[in-house]
């Protein structure tokens, strides 16, 4: 698989979590709702934006003889924050911005190279968290601070497709 076609399958990961992001943005600038409802579809999205983004440096990084070895790489990491971190290593997370991702419970803590922190929720328990009954508590400031959390989001994917456009030259 040549640096071109890995490059389609990113930029395509990018775009929807392009997308993803754009839409968490503009829904709580339109909005002040903190409906749990709500708020879990937009945790949903963060979640699954973050990880598209960090997967799309796998594909980029990755040596794949073709589509299906993409398919079985990516699907092997689940939705495993931490562990598409690992993969990528600690030399690619800095060129995203990114000085560390840990797990803390039921969320991941990517710690930006400016000192923020971004909280993203686990992606199977922010979906399945009915079966342990679990109630997310929801404060006043939780769409500033998701807000905040898009804002760092849209500059990790900035740099991220940085580094894939960069990576598609080299040969």
């Amino acid at each position: 698989m040549n640096n071109q076609e890995k490059y389609d399958i990113a930029f395509r990961m990018t775009v929807r979590a392009s997308t993803g992001l754009s839409f968490v943005k503009d829904y709580l600038t339109g909005s002040s709702s903190t409906d749990p409802a709500y708020l879990r579809s937009l945790y949903i999205l963060l979640s699954y934006s973050t990880e598209l983004i960090l997967k799309s440096r796998v594909v980029m990084m990755g040596n794949f003889l073709n589509k299906n070895e993409v398919n079985n790489a990516l699907r092997d990491l689940l939705h495993n924050i931490e562990k598409i971190g690992k993969e990528i290593g600690n030399v690619e997370l800095l060129k995203l911005g990114i000085n560390a991702i840990t797990k803390n419970g039921d969320r991941y803590i990517l710690t930006t190279t400016d000192n923020n922190e971004i909280y993203i929720e686990d992606f199977a328990d922010i979906r399945y968290d009915f079966i342990e009954g679990k109630i997310r508590t929801v404060d006043n400031q939780e769409h500033e601070r998701i807000m905040e959390y898009v804002e760092q989001l849209f500059s990790i994917l900035q740099k991220a497709k940085k580094e894939n456009e960069e990576d598609k030259i080299r040969q």
